[in-house]
């Protein structure tokens, strides 16, 4: 059977979509969360057992936290498997599309797609395919695949650039002098050619 995790920081969404899945007779819900932090606890529990999930249904905003920030902590628990997390959202704008796109997810489907397209999203990210509401294909094509040339450092500083945060913000919370930042930019900007933060954060 299929196994599942949802994270969703909506109680009733997490319960409807639990009964629902179970009633499918498709899917085992191995877990949910609302916040990183108990996101985090149940994937180390998870890990523990040998039972990561098959599909991971995530939402971009959590309880005071950005939700696409789990996604490298999943990289590190699934190894050399690409994390199969399917985004699910009420955002439907590029903004949003580019940051999932951005993050390594597998898909993005909004909410207002019912749960027979979410669950033909989630086969295809069973399957190792891409997966993204309709909507949303017409931009996909739009967005860079710039940080590709980015090491995973390099990367998670560009992401909180793009999110408006400021050298002194970066530095404390991935728990860097400010100087080290200041020399991860200065190849960030060598590598994308941008020319200013600006500019960075238009990419």
């Amino acid at each position: 059977m299929n196994t599942l995790v949802l994270i969703d920081d909506h109680t009733m969404i997490r319960r409807g979509l639990s009964a629902y899945f179970t009633q499918t007779g498709r899917w085992q819900v191995l877990g949910e969360a609302e916040s990183l932090e108990e996101a985090a606890a149940l994937f180390t529990e998870l890990k523990k057992t040998g039972k990561l999930p098959n599909v991971v249904l995530l939402d971009i905003e959590l309880k005071g936290a950005w939700g696409l920030d789990l996604i490298p902590g999943l990289r590190e628990w699934y190894g050399k498997k690409k994390p199969p997390v399917l985004v699910y959202s009420v955002y439907d704008d590029y903004a949003h599309l580019k940051a999932v796109i951005r993050s390594g997810a597998a898909g993005y489907v909004c909410k207002s797609q019912g749960e027979a397209e979410l669950e033909a999203a989630m086969d295809e990210v069973l399957q190792g395919r891409r997966a993204f509401a309709p909507e949303l294909l017409p931009h996909v094509a739009e967005v860079s695949d710039i940080t590709l040339n980015l090491t995973k450092r390099q990367r998670q500083i560009f992401d909180l650039v793009q999110r408006s945060r400021s050298n002194l913000q970066i530095a404390a919370e991935l728990g860097l002098k400010l100087r080290t930042v200041e020399n991860y930019l200065s190849a960030i900007y060598e590598i994308t050619g941008a020319k200013s933060r600006k500019k960075l954060k238009k990419l």
